[in-house]
């Protein structure tokens, strides 16, 4: 009796013949993976030894053809019908999801939140959270029948602590996934974040928060009409997208806005890069526009080009006179970014990553006008925001260094220091009056801290910020202390790695050193 394929059986027979084509091939390409624990094994290693390397083999970044194969496998999955692979679940509108079956505990989160609020409100400093979106309605439900996600769950039950103790906090959710039209409309496809249409809207809602604070604020820049839309089509697979490839996904397009007004700003991350220019230049990393690799980049960074510990803003055109403290994760990156067209000053923590102080502390040295919070549900329960710091009074002066001026001259030789040395393990606080620049046309001004050739922390700052507005920073110098650990302030004539710079006197330089109360 001869068999017959069903067209279906013969899809799956071909999918099985090309899968096992595939194997293959990338054992035969990764054979030196599989054969060095082998050839150590011979050679007097454990089982489990060599059994460690292979499993690093194969998992690690040296497997050639990884990319591909999981890729082929998601495409079979795809086949199959399967809506769910690689713990990445297909919802019934074909967008991708990581469902969260656990009710996790947020006690902690809200804890730390609410001590916070209370050690802010003790100094006048207004304070919001933010509750990003998540990936799912709040009113209905895009998994299939049987599928589990109590996240929104999870982010109710915080709301609900949150009130009872009266923190306030703004709830995106309700504009921008309360429906699955809404969820179609302000997230990726293949990714957990928002899109550039949902930063846009908390950008505006945020603005309009800050408004109810101060009723002077100007929203100017947060008009959609005064920012254009960019798109690259099919040109990214988000987060999701990545651990099931583009054939079970499907590759989707990559949006971004930029002014459409003339801007001007600086942006830097502390030991890793400062920019000033426009918003593209300081916010917008091109590279992520001009490559597009699925499986490699992360095209979310297109703002920013990555998550950092703490972040600087600052813009001397901006019409409100304020400096802003903004704590999250990474849902604050393109609305931060924003957020730096409409302030002086925005300085941004990553409790996650930000490890120098707490962040009470943080604002004890560097005081804000006001501080948001904003997380995306699925980080409430993460420990890196269950102690933001709290309690003690303010921080108090134990010792003072003062000199009028410090000239800092153009050339290679890069910058001058003061005859004062910071110890490992204490708290300062530089203020400076006032720069002035002598010829040339400034670019800006960094001041560093070092220990000999380590740099240890570094700040940049405009020109006119620290003339026009004068200058502060408060910081801790690393270490526990002990014998000859000692640090300096070096004072360059523009940014940092630049060129020659310009000629620069730094007015009415005072380091205080001071006590931080115990936490």
């Amino acid at each position: 009796m001869r068999f017959r394929f069903t067209g279906k059986q013969a899809v799956r027979a071909g999918g099985c013949v090309l899968f096992c084509l595939i194997v293959c091939a990338v054992t035969f390409l990764n054979r030196t993976l599989i054969l060095e624990p082998a050839a150590d094994f011979l050679r007097g290693s454990s089982f489990e030894e060599a059994k460690n390397t292979l499993e690093k083999n194969l998992l690690g970044e040296r497997l050639r053809g990884r990319d591909e194969l999981l890729s082929l496998n998601g495409g079979y999955a795809g086949l199959q019908g399967r809506t769910l692979y690689n713990n990445v679940q297909r919802m019934t509108n074909g967008m991708l999801a990581s469902p969260t079956e656990t009710l996790e505990d947020t006690e902690s989160f809200v804890n730390s939140l609410d001590r916070f609020y209370r050690f802010l409100e003790g100094r006048g400093i207004p304070f919001l959270f933010v509750l990003a979106p998540y990936k799912q309605p709040t009113e209905e439900s895009l998994l299939p029948p049987g599928v589990t996600d109590r996240t929104n769950e999870i982010a109710d039950r915080t709301l609900e602590m949150l009130s009872e103790r009266n923190v306030p906090f703004l709830d995106l959710r309700e504009s921008m996934s309360r429906t699955a039209e809404q969820v179609e409309k302000f997230f990726y496809r293949t990714d957990h974040h928002w899109n550039a249409e949902g930063s846009f809207l908390a950008f505006q809602q945020i603005m309009e928060a800050v408004r109810a604070w101060f009723p002077d604020t100007k929203t100017t820049w947060a008009d959609a009409s005064r920012w254009e839309k960019y798109v690259l089509p099919r040109w990214w697979l988000g987060s999701q997208g990545k651990r099931v490839g583009p054939l079970y996904a499907g590759v989707e397009d990559l949006d971004w806005y930029l002014p459409a007004f003339e801007t001007e700003m600086t942006r830097y991350s502390p030991g890793i890069w400062a920019f000033k220019g426009t918003f593209r230049e300081t916010n917008i990393r091109d590279w992520y526009l001009e490559y597009s690799d699925y499986m490699k980049l992360n095209h979310y960074f297109r703002y920013l080009g990555g998550g950092y510990a703490l972040t600087y803003h600052r813009n001397t055109g901006a019409e409100n006179r304020r400096k802003l403290l903004m704590i999250g994760d990474s849902f604050k990156h393109p609305v931060e970014a924003f957020l730096s067209t409409e302030f002086t000053a925005v300085d941004v923590l990553d409790p996650r990553q930000y490890g120098m102080m707490s962040e009470a502390d943080y604002v004890r040295l560097n005081p804000p006008d006001m501080v948001l919070v904003m997380n995306f549900p699925g980080t409430l329960w993460d420990q890196g925001f269950s102690n933001l710091g709290a309690g003690g009074g303010d921080p108090v002066i134990v010792g003072e260094s003062f000199r009028e001026e410090l000239k800092v001259p153009a050339g290679d030789s890069g910058y001058q220091t003061l005859p004062i040395r910071l110890e490992a393990g204490k708290s300062y606080i530089l203020t400076l009056e006032g720069i002035q620049a002598e010829g040339g046309t400034p670019v800006g001004a960094n001041v560093m801290l070092c220990d000999g050739d380590n740099v240890a922390d570094q700040t940049i700052f405009d020109l006119d910020y620290g003339r026009e507005f004068g200058f502060s920073w408060g910081f801790r110098v690393p270490g526990d202390g002990g014998e000859g650990a000692a640090y300096e302030l070096r004072f360059y004539p523009g940014i940092a790695g630049d060129e020659a710079g310009t000629d620069l006197i730094y007015q009415g330089i005072r380091i205080q050193e001071v006590l931080l109360p115990k936490e």
